[in-house]
């Protein structure tokens, strides 16, 4: 996921490392029911396909989890298609839910839209989660006479496409094509499943989008918590196992590396730090359109400006400097990584990914990674940066090459 958000969102607490991605342990486990169902003011289950699918959408509430298709809860294909489940995952995160809306779509009323709102009320604020949003498609035979729907297919059903290789680029009206990006991203792909001698993905879906709200939107999310402030708004998502990528930064368009490095080992390699995840990530495909020396020079840069930070202080999250501190934070990621590729490998890579716990937790295991980690690790963090910089490498950035 890039762009990291920094935790100083404020959000409530239960969902704040799922929001910022802090580089520490990353949860692992399916979604959680929302203890309640309530309906909006505006919903009026008088009217019989309003009532029937409010039953529907509740029922789905207690167990958003692929049971439901079983269940016949979510609406299915004869042919398996990713692009089809629930893909809102974020959403259910025990959060008391609220039925807002349940809206015809045209003539005839065989396709409705269910709008879902995740918050926490008490008397003095709002603690709001997701907006969500979804179909309800009558079904003859469903047990509720209705079934939920994804956004996505319907949403992009008349977007552009393009195929290449293994990969299909979906363009939002008015986003550029740009044919050699999209050649380089899908070798990219091949190469980083070679070095890690993993099978590639079978297939990937990825969409091309002029923000990242727009891609939240095709998910179903309305609204989930971002960032905010210069820097935000443009990033990519990737769910790596349902083969989909989000790329909403038109600067950098098809060869959004990055994600593709998620697309990649994220199914392939068990990871339980972002440190891993999103340090490979950056290591092989930059950050946004930063190639990883550009990130060397802007952590430099950082540590200049904050010669008091920590680097335990800036994986967990608690670091001054706004999005600056967020490039900080992918450029370490990117350093440690490098750093224990170049004194063991892929082989040491591998075995670094599955340490886990706190950032303090995994700055102690980083000696028996790295060797000059030993003792004070600011001041190779530090030291580090500097040596990086001063090995002659390539200036250009991820994504360079252009298009007319």
């Amino acid at each position: 996921m890039d762009r990291v958000r920094i935790c100083r969102i404020v959000v409530p607490r239960a969902v704040a490392c799922v929001v910022s991605m802090c580089l520490v342990s990353v949860p692992a486990g399916g979604q959680t029911p929302a203890p309640s169902v309530s309906l909006g003011f505006g919903v009026d289950t008088s009217v019989a396909e309003v009532r029937e699918i409010v039953r529907l959408t509740r029922a789905y509430l207690t167990h958003p989890d692929s049971s439901a298709r079983s269940a016949g809860l979510w609406s299915t294909r004869a042919t398996p298609d990713a692009r089809t489940i629930d893909l809102a995952i974020q959403a259910y995160q025990g959060f008391p839910a609220t039925i807002v809306g349940v809206t015809g779509t045209g003539p005839g009323d065989s396709v409705f839209i269910v709008k879902v709102l995740h918050a926490t009320a008490d008397s003095t604020h709002i603690s709001l989660l997701a907006l969500q949003r979804f179909y309800a498609v009558r079904a003859n035979g469903a047990p509720f006479g209705w079934q939920l729907a994804s956004p996505l297919p319907r949403l992009t059903r008349e977007w552009p496409r393009r195929d290449v290789g293994r990969v299909t680029f979906w363009y939002e009206p008015g986003q550029k094509q740009c044919p050699a990006k999209a050649k380089q991203a899908a070798l990219f792909v091949d190469s980083v499943a070679r070095l890690f001698d993993v099978s590639p993905p079978k297939h990937l879906d990825v969409y091309m989008t002029s923000s990242t709200e727009v891609g939240e939107r095709l998910l179903g999310l309305d609204f989930f918590p971002d960032g905010s402030g210069p820097g935000t708004g443009l990033g990519g998502r990737t769910l790596p196992t349902a083969g989909i990528l989000l790329l909403g930064d038109p600067r950098v368009g098809e060869a959004y590396l990055h994600e593709f490095v998620h697309a990649v080992l994220g199914p392939t390699i068990s990871s339980r730090s972002a440190v891993f995840g999103e340090g490979v990530a950056v290591w092989l495909g930059g950050s946004h359109e930063k190639s990883l020396r550009t990130l060397y020079s802007l952590l430099a840069q950082y540590q200049s400006k904050h010669p008091d930070v920590s680097m335990a202080e800036l994986l967990r999250g608690d670091a001054p400097g706004g999005e600056d501190a967020t490039t900080a934070l992918y450029a370490t990621s990117g350093l440690i990584i490098d750093a224990i590729y170049r004194q063991s490998g892929i082989r040491g890579l591998r075995r670094f990914a599955p340490v886990g716990g706190s950032s303090d937790d995994i700055i102690r295991t980083l000696p028996e990674y790295i060797s000059g980690a030993a003792g004070d690790i600011d001041r190779w963090w530090r030291d580090e940066t500097k040596h990086l910089l001063s090995v002659p490498g390539a200036e250009t950035d991820v994504g360079r090459l252009t298009c007319a």
